[in-house]
């Protein structure tokens, strides 16, 4: 049966009933590993709170909703609050937050929680066998923290430990997780021991992962994060191991439809939720921008929030609820459940006025033509417009091989709007007579939350949709995107227009960008977990899963980057109006460490002067211009002359 598995396993993605049962198969060969202990049962009461904290593991499961689903329809007159704050990179003793944002306690006491997943140890493990002590010290200090607490005002939380999944093998491009597997295995014998010792209620995924990856099942896109059937899998493991489900029913090529129902309405609760506890511009509700113009009516927004959740909430416990058995019914299609965002429509607020779009009336577009001012011989002409094409707010630019202008606009920045859905997109524009204006255009991707920068490779797009950088792909041909995945999670969101921008493919093949201050960064990665305080700028390789901190430096918001014609790396901060050659910057740090600027006036930059607020930068190198135009520096100017000005640049010493 395992050989036949190995060689039938790619099937699974596609609903065939030869794949189905394979799966079935490898899942009751795997299931005594999660065999439970007399009092690893969950007991669940009417009423109770469930928390889910940890790292990406726990934090990705609000995504795909199958344990969620189970729990409820395991419950279904229960009324369970169902609530995830698992958070990107999160360790036991590491877990950065936003000015002022509040400790765990805060959270958990706002949730009143009855119960508790904690979900750790993939990071720690990283640190190898000589980190084992401090892990079980702070394991120890974190339950008995908890146990300290009564949230719900009566009693202490039950506290249910959930083990890391095992490092998958998937490539020779990737690691093998050989070294990685053994400390994991150590870490999830710590745990096991220091849930037996406190009575807690243990969940051990590493070694049955383990076991289906050795039978050829593959759970990760990367090594170490679940896909959408991994967790359709290990949902199944984490339900069997509570006693919450025994013999599960065949998946059928229609799915289970009222399975279905629920967990995209668990899905759209938990999207709510994740804007309301952790979502963008957190300077601006908890920092020091709390009372800045553009912060007023966030307070009245976010119970706005508020009140979506708790309808919501009011919404799952009515709704027709599958068995327990039954939620695995429909084998995880091509298109994930959480895009699109939520329509909400039916989910009423008192649309408190944010007092958006207000003030004088904007120029037309032939208007603002006018009132450009070119050099002599040169042109600007209108190329297209809101006026004829679904554009608007456009954050980032870019062209692809067969001369099409992809465009990402962002209506919904600077904040998603309580009732509103979501309106970002990426359209294509098309030139097909070759007149100099746009004549067709293909939406790729609709109802996308904050765009930030995107870059065209894999077949599609790599999106920054903050705080996560997505992938979105076009399989038929069409133009159009049929494939979404999520590929890293945990950038820094605390004031949006400082969030990662300025996708810019290297030389070397690896994509840049760059986030500003304020921002707390921490990214798991096959690799182990990458942190940045307070700006700087990524390297990521798609194929590798590789991100790495290529800069750190206090940036107050750098917002364009070019690499002239030796490679070298140029970086403009827009707040300042200030250039740095990378290469000076680039330096090894050891996080949570970070560089100083020098004064106001930055003597690393090479700025003429300071320029004040400008945004985007570029090199001339194109046969649109004429010869004595090649290799100048451009900058948007956005103060004084409020211009697109050209620089030369020449080499001075090594800088």
């Amino acid at each position: 049966m395992t050989s036949l598995c190995r060689s039938t396993f790619e099937l699974l993605l596609i609903p065939r009933v030869v794949g189905i049962f394979c799966v079935l198969a490898v899942l009751c060969s795997i299931m005594p590993a999660c065999s439970r202990g007399p009092d690893d049962r969950l007991q669940l009461k009417k009423g109770e709170s469930v928390v889910f904290i940890g790292n990406t593991f726990a934090e990705r499961m609000h995504l795909f909703g199958y344990f969620e689903t189970l729990l409820h329809s395991s419950y279904p007159d229960h009324r369970l609050k169902v609530r995830n704050m698992g958070w990107s990179g999160d360790e036991l003793s590491l877990r950065p937050r936003p000015k002022n944002f509040g400790d765990l306690h805060k959270y958990l006491r706002q949730e009143q929680a009855d119960v508790i997943f904690a979900c750790f140890g993939m990071n720690e493990s990283f640190a190898g066998p000589q980190g084992l002590g401090a892990f079980q010290q702070d394991l120890d200090f974190l339950i008995k923290d908890l146990q300290g607490q009564q949230y719900n005002g009566k009693s202490a939380p039950r506290i249910v430990l959930v083990s890391p999944i095992a490092h998958e093998n998937l490539s020779d491009m990737l690691p093998d997780g050989t070294e990685h597997n053994n400390s994991l295995k150590l870490y999830t014998e710590v745990m096991s021991e220091e849930a037996r010792r406190l009575g807690l209620i243990f969940v051990d995924l590493f070694q049955p992962t383990r076991e289906m990856s050795s039978s050829g099942m593959v759970l990760t896109f990367n090594g170490i994060h679940l896909t959408e059937n991994g967790y359709w899998s290990i949902s199944q493991m984490i339900g069997h191991s509570l006693g919450l489900i025994g013999a599960i029913a065949p998946p059928v090529l229609s799915g289970n439809t009222t399975a279905e129902k629920l967990r995209r309405i668990i899905y759209e609760k938990n999207y709510y939720f994740f804007i309301r506890w952790r979502g963008p511009n957190g300077e601006y509700i908890h920092g020091e921008r709390n009372q800045m113009a553009g912060a007023e009516n966030l307070p009245q927004e976010m119970e706005e929030f508020d009140q979506i959740i708790e309808a919501y909430d009011q919404k799952i416990w009515g709704m027709v609820k599958p068995g327990p058995e039954q939620v695995w019914q429909q084998v995880p299609a091509d298109k994930p459940v959480w895009f699109p965002t939520p329509k909400h429509t039916d989910v009423l607020t008192n649309q408190v006025s944010s007092g958006r779009n207000e003030g004088g009336r904007m120029l037309s577009p032939l208007e603002a033509l006018r009132t450009l001012r070119v050099p002599t011989g040169y042109s600007v002409n209108l190329y297209a417009s809101e006026e004829g094409f679904p554009i608007a707010n456009p954050m980032a630019l870019n062209f692809d091989a067969q001369g099409r202008l992809w465009v990402a606009n962002t209506p919904t920045w600077p904040q998603p709007v309580p009732g509103q859905q979501p309106s970002d997109s990426i359209v294509i524009l098309e030139d097909t007579d070759h007149d100099g204006a746009a004549d067709r255009h293909t939406v790729f991707i609709d109802k996308l939350n904050m765009i930030h920068g995107f870059a065209l490779g894999g077949s599609g797009a790599y999106i920054a949709q903050t705080p996560h950088l997505i992938h979105a792909r076009d399989t038929d041909g069409d133009n159009r995107a049929d494939r979404v995945s999520m590929l890293l999670h945990g950038f820094g969101s605390e004031d949006v227009e400082h969030s990662m921008n300025n996708f810019k493919w290297g030389p070397g093949g690896a994509l840049y960008f760059m986030e500003g201050i304020f921002f707390h960064t921490q990214v798991e990665t096959p690799y182990g977990p990458r942190r940045l305080r307070n700006a700087g700028v990524f390297r990521y390789k798609p194929r590798l899963h590789r991100l790495d901190v290529a800069v750190s430096y206090p940036f107050w918001n750098p917002w364009g980057e070019v690499f002239d014609h030796w490679g070298q790396h140029i970086i403009l901060d827009a707040s300042s109006g200030d250039y740095y050659n990378m290469d000076i910057l680039s330096a090894n740090f050891v996080y949570p460490k970070e560089k100083q600027r020098k004064g106001s006036s930055d003597q690393l930059s090479f700025a003429p002067k300071s320029t004040g607020p400008s945004a985007g930068i570029d090199i001339i190198r194109n046969r649109h211009f004429p010869q004595e135009a090649q290799g100048r520096f451009l900058v948007n100017e956005l103060a004084d002359h409020r211009a697109t000005l050209w620089h030369e640049i020449a080499e001075n010493g090594t800088s």
